[in-house]
């Protein structure tokens, strides 16, 4: 995003370079950005050119860096529009004779209830699990048969409200991601210790991993998918807060303290959150209480590496690190010098300075990419860039020195 035409040269960058890596093209579009949306998105199947149903609409608004975090179906809230969605999804989809299953994605202004196309993922998603709770389909099953050549077997009167397989009850679907909510979803990767999955009616976990087993940190984050299925959107609420209580993963921080917030917060309760909310102050709570720095052997005190992630400033200091902090103090920060340090195991894909650069405190000093995300270095002091510890393409650990400055 950028907020004004000074900023459009990084954002285009940034945006090029990401494309470039993931498709291997570097063609980028302007669009009109909506401050506090709601992200709907419509399951498509088409078994042949044309010949396209959809199958209702998933609300995707609790997210992080554009990342989705939990998602629901139906939307609350917004019944009205469901039909008109889906029916351009079938334009679409139609329009450029799609086979496949495929999701099309939607922003939606709250306040004029306009929705705006946004893209198409031409394949399964994470959160096709809560379209299958409601609808009683096996959605791999279907896109195997469009694969084959084979009929799905069923028709859009089938999906609508009065067919065999029409929606039924509500669905949440949470993503326990291999993140720490506490320090801006920072990647967590490393060993789970203990894994135990919750169970009870509604209740279904799609995961990967188990005890013992090695979270990557090449990869993306996600651990498990944890769905919940009740008559009512309340009642599928509840039981996806008692999963989370009863989900057990040690070894390494997740994303559940983050979902319990989330799924109790007013705005979830009712239905008008965002994809602005998660990362609007409704966690500000997992920050923990403001403690001191504590001070090096020259009586200075540590200050926290700062990140600037998605144009917020974020501390890396909690209450948990102050150990680690006060015994690494005089490594990072001594003598008038500060080291910019990688928060976390990753790739450098840019380095923005020179040595000999003059920077400001909040300055960005290199990109940082891991689990598919990119993380902006960026100086806690202000001064003369001393030494530039990496290059562009190097894998660098937690902890590695990136530069220092005097």
């Amino acid at each position: 995003m950028a907020r004004s035409a000074e900023e459009v040269p990084a954002a285009l960058e940034s945006a090029i370079r990401e494309a470039q890596s993931y498709f291997g093209y570097g063609d980028v579009y302007l669009e009109r950005y909506l401050p506090a949306p709601k992200h709907i998105e419509v399951q498509v199947l088409a078994e042949a050119p044309g010949r396209t149903l959809w199958l209702g609409a998933r609300d995707c608004s609790l997210q992080r860096r554009h990342q989705k975090l939990v998602e629901e179906t139906p939307p609350a809230g917004f019944a009205e529009l469901v039909p008109a969605m889906g029916q351009a999804a079938l334009d679409v989809a139609n329009a450029c004779g799609y086979v496949n299953a495929g999701t099309v994605e939607f922003l939606l202004d709250p306040g004029d209830r306009q929705f705006y196309f946004l893209e198409v993922n031409a394949r399964l998603q994470v959160e096709h699990t809560v379209t299958e709770e409601v609808h009683g389909l096996d959605l791999v099953a279907a896109q195997i048969r469009i694969a084959a050549g084979a009929p799905l077997g069923f028709e859009q009167g089938d999906l609508l409200p009065g067919g065999i397989l029409r929606p039924r009850g509500h669905a949440i679907e949470c993503r326990i991601n291999a993140e720490d909510p506490a320090k801006g979803f920072l990647p967590t990767p490393g060993r789970i210790a203990r894994y135990q999955e919750p169970g009870g009616p509604g209740i279904r976990v799609d995961s990967g991993f188990g005890e013992g087993d090695e979270i990557p940190p090449a990869y993306d984050s996600l651990i498990a998918k944890v769905v919940a299925w009740a008559p009512t959107r309340e009642d599928a609420r509840r039981r996806m807060l008692r999963a989370l209580e009863e989900f057990v993963i040690e070894g390494i921080p997740t994303t559940m303290p983050a979902h319990k917030i989330l799924l109790g917060s007013p705005q979830f309760v009712d239905g008008t959150y965002t994809t602005r909310t998660a990362e609007g102050g409704a966690l500000e709570m997992l920050r923990g209480p403001t403690v001191p720095a504590p001070a090096d052997t020259s009586g200075r005190r540590w200050e926290p590496v700062v990140l600037m992630i998605e144009g917020s400033a974020v501390r890396l200091w909690h209450p948990a690190m102050a150990a680690s902090a006060a015994a690494g103090s005089t490594a990072r920060r001594g003598s008038g010098q500060g080291s910019v340090v990688a928060p976390m195991h990753g790739t450098i894909i840019k380095v923005l300075v020179r040595p000999g650069d003059v920077v400001e405190s909040g300055d960005a000093v290199a990109i940082l990419e891991a689990m598919k995300m990119e993380t902006q270095l960026t100086a806690a002091v202000g001064g003369t860039v001393k030494a530039v510890e990496v290059e562009t393409g190097d894998i660098v650990e937690s902890g590695r020195i990136v530069a220092v400055i005097e």
